[in-house]
């Protein structure tokens, strides 16, 4: 069930020369958000599941379901093939999965149509919950509104993940759709997003790395209280200061996290600068964290 306000997309560790999947960081992840008590998300954009082999993908799956975690686990399903992707729901199907994330088709920019029989397939295949992914950013185009009202009564179809960068997008969808549950993309837009379209939770980037402190940001807004945002926005500037998920990757390396930064073509680590900034803003939300602890 999709009954967490807080869902980190986790990242894929790798070891250092990114040929192979760190398992035992990809543990200390896992473990660590069970003990926050944080729904998880595999294979997502953060988790670069699209540059992990077919392979690779279902042992993450199977090593994460052994591990017989206390919270609930959702994955991402492939997103620019559809036979894969039917193949991925019926190689999933077979573990006690929350739900899959199906994001918008990448790169063929469908419309409406293509996208209610994309779902409508997909969603048919499935033996789980669905959260629909609107990222306009990386697919090209994003989830048609025609598109969410078309399939709002599917039992199946449960959310919706939205990470195009405005709160109107939101709206949107929460009248084309007023049953489907809405949760925000974008770790900054929070408060807005819980104002202003009634969204129940986040999927989050930055709760890989400030666990605690973000179930307590995403409380916090979903209780209506009103927060100095500023903070939060320049804690994830500072996360997507390259391409994700270079900047939680680095981080999350930095503080003894995982065993390596590595990221796997066409992402570099290069591409990120310095890791001052988020070394800087990692204390700032800490001692956040504590002022709201007293």
């Amino acid at each position: 069930m999709l009954n967490k306000s807080l869902w980190t997309a986790i990242v894929t560790p790798f070891g250092a020369a990114g040929k192979n999947i760190d398992f035992k960081s990809l543990e200390k992840l896992l473990k660590l958000q069970e003990a926050a008590g944080n729904g998880v998300i595999l294979l997502g954009s953060t988790g670069e599941g699209l540059s992990l082999n077919d392979e690779e993908r279902r042992q993450i799956i199977e090593f994460a379901f052994n591990l017989k975690l206390k919270i609930p686990l959702m994955s991402g399903v492939p997103s620019h093939n559809f036979i894969a992707a039917l193949e991925w729901i019926e190689f999933c199907n077979q573990f006690p999965l929350a739900g899959y994330l199906m994001t918008t088709p990448i790169y063929a920019k469908p419309g409406i149509i293509g996208q209610t029989q994309w779902f409508e397939k997909l969603l048919q295949a499935s033996n789980h919950q669905c959260m629909l992914y609107n990222i306009p950013s990386r697919a090209g185009i994003k989830l048609h509104v025609e598109a969410v009202r078309n399939l709002s009564t599917n039992k199946k179809f449960a959310a919706i993940k939205d990470s195009s960068g405005t709160v109107d997008s939101l709206v949107e969808y929460k009248m084309a759709a007023p049953n489907i549950a809405i949760y925000c993309g974008d770790d900054y837009l929070m408060p807005a997003a819980s104002a202003e379209s009634a969204a129940q939770g986040l999927i989050s980037v930055a709760s890989n790395v400030w666990l605690t402190a973000t179930n307590k940001y995403v409380q916090l807004c979903l209780e209506g209280v009103r927060l100095d945002s500023k903070l939060w926005w320049q804690a994830c500037k500072a996360l997507f200061a390259a391409s994700n998920p270079i900047p939680v990757k680095a981080l999350l390396h930095h503080l003894g996290v995982i065993s390596h930064a590595t990221v796997r073509l066409p992402l570099s680590l290069n591409d990120l600068k310095s890791i001052d900034e988020l070394a800087l803003v990692n204390q700032l939300i800490i001692n956040w964290e504590k002022q709201y602890a007293l």
